[in-house]
Parts: C-alpha cells; structure tokens; sequence
C-alpha cells in the first residue's frame, strides 16, 4: 500500500512539478503523503476496519492528511468487503476457531434468544466432603469438561477439571 502510494506521488510530482494551482494557492505534491494514504487504505482493506484511518492520524500527526486517508480507507474497506472476509475472519476460518456468525437481515429475532433458553439448567457437583465414589457418580454421569466445586448450597468454591486428574482450582 505505501509502495503503491509512493509511486502515485512521485508520478504526481513529476506530471505536476510546480505543484497544483488553484485560484491564488498552489499545493505542492508531496509523495510521502501519498504513501501514507496507501499504507493506511491498504491496512483498512485487509482488517476491514476504518480505525486504521484514527491510528494514521495519531502516528502521523498531520492533520492535512484527513480528508484523503478517510477516503481512501472508507472506499478500500467497501470495495473489500465485498470482495473478500477480512484478515482475521480468515484466520479463524483457516484455524476452525468457534465465532458468531453475522447477523443479516430477516436474522434480528436470534439477538432475543436469552441465555436461560440455551443454558444447562442441570448442572452436577462436588463438595468439599464428597467421597470417592460421589466423585465417580458425577463423572459418569455428566459430559461437562469441569465441575463446579461448591462448598454448601450457592456457595461456589471454585472448579476442577476432568483432565487434571483430581486437582482442583479455586476462582
């Protein structure tokens, strides 16, 4: 992206060498500034983020830059977005990692599922007096990959993991 904005500044200084002229002002090219537009659409196309644009302005502290890098960033994530998913919705597809899927239209009613609808109202337990062979009940009984480990009635002490082999973990 910046190696592509250089080269559209220096081709823009070498067409307009004087600078581009209007009414009594002239606006000199400056190639650099081109770059940092590319760099800065070029990251907003690949994360499809329009931040990018905030964090160029921060690192860059010109303020003269604002109006072309918004542009940019805003036109690069439109075209993206349409093209492509961004970088990270790659990652975690590549990697098969668990994410919530977009919410299009005619989708609104699944932001209204309440968690009491999906939870596991019977959750098994241990004590702290439990004995071995509770301890073996609740294990087969259950698929859960940990326990809660309570020490009375809604009094949760913390948890143990099934694949620790008995240690226990306090929260």
């Amino acid at each position: 992206g910046a190696a592509f904005g250089r080269l559209m500044g220096e081709s823009m200084a070498a067409w307009f060498p004087d600078g581009i002229h209007t009414d009594s002002n002239i606006y000199r090219i400056v190639p650099g500034g081109y770059a940092v537009v590319g760099a800065a659409a070029l990251s907003g196309a690949v994360t499809h983020t329009v931040s990018t644009a905030v964090i160029v302005f921060e690192l860059t502290g010109q303020i003269s830059h604002i109006l072309p890098v918004m542009i940019a960033v805003i036109l690069a994530n439109a075209v993206a977005q349409s093209l492509q998913p961004s970088l990270y919705d790659s990652i975690i597809r590549i990697k098969k990692l668990p994410y919530l899927p977009e919410l299009g239209w005619g989708h609104q009613e699944k932001y209204n599922v309440r968690v009491e609808d999906i939870m596991v109202r019977d959750v098994r337990y241990i004590t702290l007096n439990c004995r071995y062979r509770d301890l073996q009940d609740v294990l087969h009984s259950t698929k859960m990959k940990s326990l809660a480990l309570v020490e009375s009635a809604g009094k949760r002490k913390g948890w143990a993991s099934r694949w620790e082999g008995g240690s226990c973990r306090t929260c």
